[in-house]
C-alpha cells in the first residue's frame, strides 16, 4: 500500500499497537476520508478524558532518567569503549523502525476489517479489499456479521476451552520436540471486542458440487485487540493485536431427511491464512527481525497442521451419519512440478570488487505440504531440474513458490524472490526464517493447471527487483483401471516419481495393551510408505481409540512397496503394536480397494486396528471438466482463483510459445475518440477465475511445436498500421495486464527504417508509464512484452498506446496511437485483438 492509500484510512477505526482506544494514537498518518469515516457507527465522535499523571508516574520517569545518566557516567568512569554503546543503539533503532512498519500494517488491516466496505473501496486499500468487491459471485454478509457481533461474548468463553483442550497439546508437543521449549500453556485468552468479520460469502450451486453436499466459502478477517497470555518454561509472554485473514471453506455433508438436515460440517482453509500479531511481555524481547519470524513460523505451522488442506476439522451433527461420510473426500488430483531453473536472481553474497553470487534453492508448497530443492552454489542462474508431487484437495488451492539464498553461516539465509514458490539463499538453521535470504516469490492457481493439463512457464518473481523462475507443471488425474499402472510406471521411474495415490482411512484400534496397571495409554499411530511418514492425533487415556483420519501417500510402485503401521503410547514412548501391509494386495483387489479391514497387531494381546485402503493410478491430462470436448461449458467453472505470478516473455531471453485460445467470443474493448472498432479476427477468452487465460499469451502451451508467436499475418500487408495487444484485468492483485505482441506496417520516411518502441499509459491519471525496448530498423516489430498497471477500478479508465521512433531524423517521433476504453471491459476476461493506429 502506498502512502496515499495509508493517508485515507480512518483514524477512528484503527487502533494503536499498544492496544489503545481508537483515535488516541499520535500517529497522524491516518487521515479521515470523509464524514462517514469520522463517524462510522452513525454516532457522535467520542472523546476519552485522560487523567493527569500521578505521583507514581513522576517517580518512574525520574528513576528512568537517573538510570540513563548513571549508565552514561559509568561508561566514562570505567573507560568503556563507545562500541558497546553504538551496537545496542543501532539494534534498537532497527527494531523500532521494523516494529513501526508492522504496527502500521496491522492498524491498516484492522481499519479494513472494522470499517464500511464502501469507504474501504474509496480509500483504495488494495489487497484488503473485501471479496464481494473483487468477485462478482461473492456476496456481502452484513447480516452474518451482526449475528457474530451478538454471539461474540459467548464465542469468547468457548474459545478458551477449545484452545486449552485442542490446540494447546499439539503446540506444547511441537515446541518440546522441535525447539526444546517445555511446559507450554495458555494462561489467558481474551479475543477482544472486535469479532471475526465475514467480508464475503460464496455458495456453489449444484452444477459444481455433489447433490448431497453444500459448499460455502467465507472470506474472513480477524483484526482484534485480543489479549492472549502464555507461559513457556516459567517465562510469561503474550500476543496482542492479532490479525488473521483467509478463505475458510465449509463443506456441509451429507444432506439427510431429518433434522438437522445436515450430517456434519467440514471446515478448513484452502491456503495458509495470513497471520500477524504483536508480542508483549517477555516475548517482546524477540519482537525483532529474525527472532519474531521464528515465533510466527511456529504458530503458522500449527495452524497448517490443524486446518489447512490436506488437514481438515469436522463437526458431526447427526448420530445417524457415519463420521467417515462427513470427513472423507476424494482429492481433485496430483500436481507434478519440475523446478527447472531460474535466472537473473539477486546477488546476496558480496564478493571482491563488488562482485557476488547467491546459493539459491526453491521451496514449493501447496497448503500444508512443502518440498525443498537442492542448493546450487555460487550462481544467479541456477539449474535445479527438481521434481516433486503434491496432492491437491481442492481446485481453489495455490502453488506457492519462494526462492532463498543459502549462506553457510548460522542464521543468515536470504530471500531471493516469491512466486507462490519460494527461492532462498541458504544459511544453516531454520530455512527462510533466521538464516536464508529472501530471493523472491510467486504463485500459481492450480485450477489453471488442471484446465491446461501441462504448463511450461517462465514467471517473474515478486517482492524483489529482478529474477524469474522456469517451472513445468503437469496435472495428474486418477484412474481406477489397474491396466494403466504399466504406463504410469514407465513414465515415473526415470525421475523417482509416484505412479499411484494410496488413500488410508484410519478408523480405530481395539484392545491395545496397557503399559502400567491402572493407567491407560495415550495412543497415536505412525503410518509410513517409503520415506513418507504421517502421525495421527493422540487419544488420551484409552485402549480403544477412534481416530477417523485420512492420509494420502504417493506410491512409486505398488507391486513392491509396503505400508508400515505402528501404535505408540504418547506418554511413555513405548510401542503398543505394529504391522506391515503389502500394497500389492490392495492393487489386486476389485476396484483396488480394501474396505474396513480389521488387521491384527503383533502384540501379546488381541489388539486390532481397523482401516480402509484405496488406490488410484495417476494419469496425466486435464481434469475431466476441462477436457477439450467440454470447453463450451468451461465458463461455468466458478472456482475462485488467485494466481499472482507475473510472466516475463521477451523475444531475447525466452523461447516463444504458441497461443492457446478458446473459440468462445467475448467482449471487445470499447474504442474512444481516435480508435475505430477493432477489426475482425479478435480472440477473446472468457476466464472465470482470476488466472484463467493468464498463460494464454506466450505462457500456457501444450506439448507440441509451433511457429513463433504473433508474426504479422499476410492478409494485413499493405494495410494501415496496427498493434496487437492482449488485455486482462487481475481481480486479485488489482492489476491491468497488457501484453504488447507486435506492430505492423509502420511507415518509412526518407528511405530510413524506423527503430520503433511502444509506450503505454492509463488515463486520466497517467501516473505510470511503461515502454517496450526499441527494435532497430523494423516496420513489423515483434515484442511479446508484458506490463502491469495498478488499477483499483476500471470505470473511467482508458489505455493510451503510442508507437514512437527512437531515431531523431523524423519530423515527428510518433508513428501512431490508439485509445482503448476500459469501462466496459468484463472482469476476468482476456482479450487479444488488433487495434488500428491513428497518426
Amino acid at each position: 500500500m502506498d502512502a496515499g492509500d495509508k493517508a485515507a484510512v480512518d483514524p477512528g477505526s484503527a487502533q494503536c499497537s499498544s492496544g489503545g482506544h481508537p483515535g488516541t494514537s499520535s500517529d497522524n498518518r491516518f487521515m479521515p476520508i470523509g464524514p462517514a469515516s469520522l463517524n462510522p457507527g452513525g454516532k457522535g465522535k467520542k472523546y476519552k478524558f485522560v487523567e493527569p499523571p500521578g505521583i507514581s508516574s513522576w517517580m518512574f520517569s525520574f528513576a528512568k532518567k537517573c538510570f540513563v545518566c548513571g549508565l552514561v557516567y559509568s561508561m566514562g568512569y570505567f573507560q568503556i569503549s563507545v562500541g558497546w554503546l553504538v551496537g545496542p543503539i543501532v539494534l534498537l533503532v532497527v527494531r523500532d523502525q521494523w516494529r513501526r512498519h508492522h504496527d502500521s500494517q496491522r492498524a491498516i488491516a484492522a481499519a479494513a476489517a472494522r470499517g464500511d466496505e464502501r469507504e474501504i473501496v474509496l480509500a483504495r486499500l488494495g489487497d484488503n479489499l473485501p471479496s464481494w468487491v473483487i468477485f462478482p459471485d461473492v456476496e456481502r454478509a452484513e447480516w452474518l456479521n451482526q449475528i457474530l457481533k451478538q454471539l461474540w461474548p459467548k464465542i469468547n468463553n468457548y474459545t478458551f476451552e477449545l484452545v486449552r483442550e485442542v490446540i494447546e497439546p499439539p503446540l506444547r508437543d511441537a515446541l518440546a520436540t522441535s525447539y526444546k521449549m517445555g511446559s507450554f500453556r495458555f494462561e489467558k485468552i481474551i479475543l477482544g471486542d472486535n469479532p471475526v468479520r465475514v467480508r464475503g460469502v460464496k455458495v456453489y450451486d449444484e452444477k459444481k458440487t455433489d447433490r448431497s453436499e453444500i459448499i460455502m466459502d467465507l472470506d474472513i478477517v480477524y483484526a482484534s485487540d485480543c489479549d492472549i497470555r502464555i507461559s513457556v518454561a516459567k517465562i510469561r509472554a503474550g500476543i496482542k493485536d492479532l490479525h488473521l485473514s483467509g478463505t475458510l471453506r465449509l463443506v456441509m455433508k451429507p444432506l439427510i431427511n431429518q433434522i438437522p438436515l445436515i450430517g456434519g460440517v467440514q471446515y478448513f482453509f484452502l491456503n495458509p491464512p495470513s497471520l500477524d500479531f504483536n508480542l508483549i511481555g517477555a516475548a517482546d524481547l524477540f519482537d525483532m527481525p529474525g527472532l519474531s519470524d521464528l515465533i510466527r513460523r511456529i504458530v503458522q505451522e500449527q495452524i497448517c497442521a490443524m486446518c489447512v488442506l490436506p488437514n481438515k476439522m469436522f463437526i458431526q451433527l447427526s448420530d445417524q451419519v457415519n463420521a467417515s461420510d462427513t470427513c472423507i473426500t476424494r482429492p481433485q488430483g496430483v500436481v507434478r512440478i519440475c523446478a527447472i531453473e531460474a535466472k537473473n536472481l539477486l546477488k546476496k553474497d558480496v564478493g571482491v570488487l563488488g562482485t557476488g553470487k547467491s546459493d539459491p534453492y526453491v521451496v514449493l508448497s501447496v497448503g500444508a505440504q512443502q518440498h525443498k530443492s537442492k542448493i546450487i552454489n555460487n550462481t544467479v542462474n541456477p539449474k535445479w531440474e527438481y521434481y516433486c508431487e503434491m496432492v491437491v484437495e481442492e481446485l481453489g488451492q495455490i502453488l506457492n513458490v519462494v526462492l532463498y539464498d543459502y549462506d553457510d553461516v548460522p542464521r543468515n539465509d536470504e530471500f531471493l524472490g516469491r512466486l507462490g514458490v519460494e527461492v532462498w539463499d541458504y544459511d544453516a538453521g531454520f530455512p527462510g526464517v533466521l538464516n536464508d535470504d529472501f530471493l523472491g516469490r510467486t504463485s500459481v492457481d492450480l485450477s489453471l493447471v488442471s484446465r491446461e493439463g501441462t504448463m511450461d512457464v517462465w514467471l517473474e518473481l515478486e517482492e524483489v527487483k529482478k529474477g524469474a523462475i522456469h517451472l513445468k507443471l503437469s496435472w495428474m488425474g486418477f484412474s481406477d483401471n489397474p491396466a494403466e499402472l504399466k504406463n504410469a510406471l514407465i513414465e515415473s521411474q526415470n525421475f523417482g516419481l509416484a505412479s499411484c495415490l494410496l488413500t488410508v482411512r484410519l478408523d480405530s484400534a481395539k484392545n491395545l495393551p496397557v503399559i502400567r496397571e491402572g493407567s491407560k495409554p495415550d495412543p497415536y499411530v505412525i503410518l509410513s510408505v517409503g520415506k513418507v511418514q504421517y502421525e495421527s492425533v493422540a487419544k488420551e487415556k484409552t485402549s480403544d481409540p477412534v481416530y477417523e483420519q485420512v492420509f494420502h501417500f504417493l506410491v512409486r510402485n505398488p507391486l513392491t512397496d509396503t505400508l508400515l503401521l505402528k501404535v505408540v503410547d504418547k506418554k511413555s514412548g513405548v510401542d503398543l503394536g505394529a504391522m506391515k501391509q503389502s500394497l500389492d494386495l490392495v492393487y489386486h483387489r476389485p476396484d483396488m480397494k480394501m474396505e474396513k479391514q480389521s488387521l491384527s497387531l503383533n502384540t501379546k494381546s488381541d489388539a486390532k486396528i481397523m482401516l480402509t485402503m484405496e488406490m488410484h493410478v495417476l494419469k496425466q491430462g486435464p481434469a475431466k471438466s476441462f477436457e477439450p470436448e467440454e470447453t463450451d461449458e468451461a465458463d461455468e467453472d466458478d472456482e475462485p482463483s488467485s494466481t499472482s505470478g507475473k510472466a516475463s516473455h521477451t523475444t531475447d531471453d525466452v523461447q516463444k510459445q504458441p497461443v492457446v485460445a478458446s473459440n468462445s467470443v467475448g467482449p471487445k474493448p470499447g474504442p474512444t475518440s481516435g480508435a475505430a472498432e477493432a477489426p475482425s479476427g479478435n480472440v477473446s477468452v472468457a476466464a472465470d477465475g482470476d488466472n484463467h487465460g493468464l498463460e494464454l499469451e506466450p505462457l500456457a502451451t501444450k506439448n507440441h511445436e509451433s511457429e513463433p508467436l504473433m508474426t504479422a499475418p499476410k492478409s494485413l500487408e499493405g494495410e494501415d498500421q496496427k498493434v496487437r495487444l492482449t488485455i486482462r484485468y487481475s481481480q486479485t492483485t488489482h492489476q491491468l495486464i497488457v501484453v504488447v505482441h507486435t506492430v505492423t506496417n509502420l511507415p518509412i520516411e526518407r528511405e530510413e527504417l524506423p527503430d520503433p518502441y511502444v509506450k503505454l499509459y492509463v488515463l486520466p491519471e497517467r501516473s505510470k508509464k511503461h515502454k517496450t525496448e526499441a527494435k532497430k530498423d523494423q516496420c513489423n516489430p515483434v515484442y511479446d512484452e508484458r506490463f502491469e498497471f495498478p488499477v483499483i477500478d476500471l470505470r473511467g479508465k482508458t489505455l493510451h498506446v503510442q508507437v514512437c521512433d527512437k531515431k531523431f531524423i523524423r519530423s515527428s517521433p510518433r508513428l501512431g496511437e490508439v485509445y482503448v476504453a476500459l469501462d466496459d471491459f468484463q472482469l476476468g476476461n482476456v482479450v487479444t485483438s488488433w487495434y488500428p493506429l491513428t497518426v
